[in-house]
């Protein structure tokens, strides 16, 4: 994805978004804001909001002793209509 900032002022919208994004994909729904807060982060100053934490970032203690496991599972092929 490429995002061309032309003013002074897209670099700020674009943090804002960038944010405000972040903030809606928290793993946790309950860390995630409500459409009321995501409305007020977006109308509001930008300079005020927070980077949150990785999204992706696991907080469940994971057992590396054992060893993976591999899936796999062909996907049926649908055609379109033309």
């Amino acid at each position: 994805m490429h995002i061309r900032i032309e003013e002074e002022g897209d670099v700020e919208i674009a943090k804002k978004l960038a944010i405000v994004g972040l903030s809606c994909i928290q793993w946790c729904p309950v860390d995630r804001p409500s459409m009321k807060i995501v409305v007020q982060m977006l109308e509001g100053e930008g300079d005020k909001l927070t980077m949150p934490p990785n999204p992706f970032a696991s907080t469940v203690p994971t057992n590396l002793s054992k060893p993976g496991r591999v899936f796999q599972q062909e996907l049926a092929i649908i055609s379109e209509l033309e």
